[in-house]
Order: C-alpha cells, then sequence, then structure tokens
C-alpha cells in the first residue's frame, strides 16, 4: 500500500494534482537516441565502402540525425530527474512536488525566481513543422521555479496541465519574475546559424568527397572533417534552443 507523505498545514486546501508523463521522456529520448545511432551507422557504412554511388547522397542524410544525441541527453536526463510516479499538487497557499522517492513543498513566499511562461499551447494541429517537433517533446511550455532553500522544479508540457501551475505563481509572485532581457543577440543568431550550418555541411560533404577521390594522406582532412561535424551538431542544438525560447517569448 502506498502512504502518502503528509504536507506542510500552511499550505490550505488543495486544488488540483497535475501528474508528469515520465514515460514519455523516455520515449521521445530514445526515440532521439536511436535516430542518433542510426545515423551514425550509417556514416559508419559510408567510411567502410566509401565507392557507393549514393554515398554523398547518404552523407547529407547522416548530418541532421546527429542532432538526435543531444536531444536523447535532455530527454533521458529529464526522465531521471522526474522520478516515478512525479506529480505536482496545487494549494491555496503553495506547491507541493511528490515521486515515489519522497515528497517537497513550499509556500508562495519561499519562491525566489520564477522563469514561466503561463499561456498553453494554442489547440489544433501546429503549422510549422518545428514547432510540431517541439510540441512532441514537451518544449512548447516551461515553467523553472527556484525556491529560497535552494531548490529547483522545471515544469513542462509533459506536466498535465502545467499552465495553471505557472498561473498560480504569477499570481502570486509577480515579483519573482526576473526582468526581461534584450534578445537582439538571438536574433542575430537565429539568422546567422543556419548559414552557418549550411556551410558546415557543405565543408563535410566536401572534405568527404575529397578523402575518397586522393590517394594522398587523409589523416588532416579526417580532423578537419571530424571538427566540422562537432561544430555543426552544437550550432543544430543552439539554434533549436534559440528557437524554442523565442517561440516561448512570442506567446507570453
Amino acid at each position: 500500500m502506498t502512504v502518502v507523505e503528509p504536507v506542510d498545514v500552511r499550505l490550505g486546501q488543495l486544488l488540483s494534482t497535475h501528474p508528469v508523463a515520465r514515460g514519455k521522456y523516455l520515449r521521445t529520448g530514445g526515440a532521439a537516441l536511436g535516430f542518433a545511432v542510426g545515423g551514425l551507422l550509417l556514416g559508419a557504412l559510408l567510411i567502410a565502402h566509401p565507392g557507393l554511388v549514393v554515398g554523398q547522397l547518404l552523407a547529407l542524410v547522416v548530418l541532421p540525425t546527429l542532432a538526435g544525441l543531444p536531444i536523447a541527453v535532455v530527454q533521458l536526463n529529464r526522465a531521471r530527474h522526474t522520478g516515478r510516479g512525479a506529480r505536482y499538487e496545487l494549494y491555496e497557499n503553495g506547491l507541493v512536488h511528490r515521486t515515489a522517492a519522497r515528497t517537497r513543498s513550499w509556500i508562495w513566499a519561499e519562491v525566489a525566481v520564477l522563469d514561466a511562461g503561463p499561456q498553453p499551447a494554442e489547440t489544433g494541429p501546429a503549422q510549422v513543422p518545428i514547432v510540431g517537433l517541439v510540441e512532441r517533446f514537451g518544449w512548447h511550455f516551461r515553467c523553472v521555479v527556484r525556491f529560497t532553500d535552494g531548490s529547483r522544479v522545471r515544469i513542462d508540457g509533459y506536466t498535465a496541465d502545467g499552465p495553471v501551475i505557472a498561473q498560480a505563481l504569477l499570481a502570486h509572485r509577480p515579483d519573482a519574475v526576473p526582468a526581461p532581457h534584450t534578445t537582439r543577440g538571438a536574433v542575430m543568431l537565429l539568422w546567422t546559424l543556419p548559414v552557418v550550418i549550411t556551410a558546415l555541411s557543405v565543408a563535410i560533404v566536401l572534405m568527404y568527397q575529397y578523402m575518397n577521390r586522393t590517394t594522398a594522406d587523409v589523416v588532416a582532412p579526417a580532423i578537419g572533417m571530424l571538427a566540422c561535424v562537432v561544430v555543426l551538431v552544437m550550432s543544430l542544438v543552439v539554434f533549436v534552443m534559440l528557437l524554442i525560447a523565442t517561440i516561448h517569448e512570442r506567446r507570453k
């Protein structure tokens, strides 16, 4: 029998319960990991058989799959931090976070910093593919709360009715919201990174072609291609995260 730990009496009456779909983190993280591993295996095939007629075309297919690796790390790490049986409980005077391992509770006065986008996602299918992908990963909504005891919780699209929690937090602690920061640098990166990603992709393909055609030592080109791949993956991750942040800002 499951024993429910009592909460701080100062919290008052329970208003609503919000379970976290931890299984979705595991499924999407596993799918992203499989996507990345498939790309790596395909890349290994191209390296082992450089004479394939469709090798250059497949090389272009391999590059986007590398973005699956950091996505898998993010999703699986969130599954680990979420814990089994995770749920949030909204009370009149505060918030409770329960998992199978522990229960934590805070009153509104213990909220130190609040970064929340309270607007729920629009209903209906996403008009832009990247937005639909963001929603599938639960990234279309985000609410990060830091408390005076040093603890931190992160509520996203995998939390049932997460915007309700964000609205309550904003209503009781609007003073905990940090001052808005400038987005000029983010906008410049959003325009610049696609150019960088395209240039890196072209450079990788050209180096791959050179390595297949030359009879000279290919150590230097191989190192250069590996460096380009690493920078490409980092650029893809930064671009996706900036795009997500921009969507959040516009929905506030």
